[in-house]
C-alpha cells in the first residue's frame, strides 16, 4: 500500500470531487489528491474520514483495507475499487487514498432518474449482479467479504461504461461487530423478524451476509423496476404488487427472487434473467399503475 503524509495548510488546499446531484455522501469528505511522486501515475481520491470516525471505526476499516490489499482473490476482481493507500494528515491516520475513476458517473443518480430509459437501469444491474457473483463465489478459510451496506449509490460506472464498486473500507470480512447496517436492512421493519436469515448480534445489528447483500440488490432492482422503495410498504402490499408484475410477463425467476425476501429461504441473485425483462413494460411496471389498477 502507497503511504501518503500530508501537512493540514496542504490538506486544505485540496479541492473536493464533483459530486452529481442527487448523490448523498455524509459520511466522509471527498478530495482529489495529485501527487507526481506516485508510482503509478494514478490521481487519487482522499476519503477523509478523520473528523468523523472514531479511533475504533478507524482501526476496523484500517483492517479491512489492509487485508482487501493483501488477497489476490479480491484484487483480481477488476470491478472493486480497492483503496490502496493509507493518508496521514500531520502524522496521524486522516483516511484512504482510492485511485481515481475519470468521468465516472454514479449508479444512484441513474436508477432515479425517470429520464434514464429502464433498458439502461437494467444493463447496469445486470452488471452488479456478476460483481455480486464474483465476490461470493470467493471461498476462503477465514475472510469472507460481504459488502454490508450494497446500495446503488456505492457503485461508479466508468467511461467504458463499466460498473465499479466503490466504499470499500467500509466491507465486513466477517469478523468483529459489523460497523452499521445497510441502508436497506435499516429502514424495513421486516426483516429482523426472520432471525434465522438475517442474523443479529447483540446489540441489534443485522450481520452482514449473501442473504442481506442479495436482499440489498434485489430491492434496488425493484426499485428500477417500480420506480419506488419498496420496502416502505407492509408485506401484503410487496407481494400484491409481485402478483401485479408476474402477470406483466415478468420472468418467473426475477419473481421468485423478490418473493424469497421476507421468507426464511437464501435469497436468489437473479442477474442472469434481468436480460429476460421486457423494457418496454417501463410504464406498466410503475408502482403508480399498480395503485391505479388496484382501486
Amino acid at each position: 500500500m502507497h503511504v501518503i503524509n500530508l501537512r493540514m495548510h496542504e490538506l486544505r488546499k485540496l479541492k473536493e470531487l464533483p459530486i452529481e446531484d442527487g448523490v448523498l455522501n455524509t459520511e466522509a469528505l471527498m478530495l482529489i489528491l495529485k501527487r507526481r511522486s506516485f508510482p503509478d501515475k494514478i490521481e487519487r481520491v482522499f476519503k477523509y474520514l478523520d473528523a468523523q470516525d472514531d479511533k475504533s471505526v478507524m482501526g476496523k476499516k484500517l483492517y479491512t483495507v489492509t487485508t482487501l490489499n493483501q488477497l489476490d482473490e479480491y484484487q483480481e476482481i477488476s470491478e472493486l475499487v480497492i483503496p490502496d493507500s493509507i493518508v496521514y494528515v500531520n502524522g496521524s491516520i486522516g483516511g484512504f487514498g482510492i485511485p481515481l475513476i475519470p468521468e465516472h458517473r454514479n449508479l444512484g443518480a441513474i436508477i432515479h432518474d425517470e429520464k434514464v430509459p429502464l433498458k439502461v437501469k437494467l444493463q447496469y444491474l445486470e452488471q452488479l449482479g456478476i460483481i455480486i457473483d464474483k465476490v461470493e463465489r470467493v471461498r476462503l478459510p477465514e475472510i469472507r467479504f460481504q459488502f454490508g451496506d450494497l446500495n446503488e449509490f456505492n457503485f461508479i460506472i466508468d467511461r467504458d461504461n463499466q460498473l465499479k464498486s466503490i466504499d470499500l473500507d467500509s466491507a465486513y470480512l466477517g469478523i468483529g461487530e459489523p460497523l452499521h447496517m445497510a441502508y436497506y436492512l435499516l429502514k424495513n421493519q421486516y426483516v429482523k423478524s426472520i432471525s434465522e436469515k438475517y442474523k443479529s448480534t447483540n446489540s441489534g445489528i443485522i450481520i452482514p451476509s449473501d442473504n442481506t447483500d442479495l436482499y440489498c440488490y434485489n430491492m434496488i432492482l425493484l426499485s428500477a423496476l417500480s420506480g419506488e422503495n419498496l420496502y416502505r410498504y407492509d408485506i401484503d402490499t410487496y407481494y400484491r404488487y409481485l402478483d401485479y408484475i408476474d402477470k406483466l410477463g415478468l420472468p418467473r425467476e426475477v419473481i421468485q427472487s423478490f418473493y424469497n425476501i421476507y421468507i426464511p429461504k437464501n435469497n436468489i441473485n437473479p442477474r442472469e434473467f434481468i436480460e429476460d425483462i421486457d423494457p418496454s413494460l417501463e410504464k406498466q411496471l410503475a408502482f403508480s399503475e399498480f395503485q391505479k389498477r388496484k382501486l
